[in-house]
């Protein structure tokens, strides 16, 4: 997958997370997540892994989605394994097996943020 469709996929999430969350985010709340999500569309493998570090740090399940589609998604491959290993934080692969199994990208994020697109510490 090119960076630009990798970037179109992550700002229709960013909205698709957004829409799911109206309400739940504190203003500054959603400004940092969308910054940290931003960060993901780096190729750089360093600065993508700090936004993953940060989102895994974090265990907030609304980043389940995002890092789902770098994970499957993002050009750079060290940045996929590195999305991989942070999903494995969250303790929840069976679900997200039983989620996006068999589904295109798209589908599996729409199932993926319908489970876990609340702002959940």
């Amino acid at each position: 997958m090119s960076l630009n469709d990798f970037e179109n996929q992550l700002a229709g999430l960013l909205h698709s997370v957004g829409t799911a969350t109206r309400g739940v985010f504190g203003a500054i709340d959603k400004m940092l997540f969308q910054a940290v999500i931003n960060g993901l569309k780096s190729e750089d493998f360093e600065a993508a892994s700090i936004s993953i570090d940060q989102l895994a740090k974090e265990k907030k399940t609304i980043s389940i989605a995002p890092l789902y589609l770098v994970y499957k998604s993002h050009p750079n491959q060290r940045v996929r394994v590195k999305a991989g290993e942070a999903l494995k934080a969250f303790g929840q692969d069976e679900k997200i097996r039983e989620l996006t199994e068999g589904k295109e990208i798209k589908e599996a994020m729409k199932s993926l943020i319908e489970e876990f697109g609340n702002f959940k510490s």
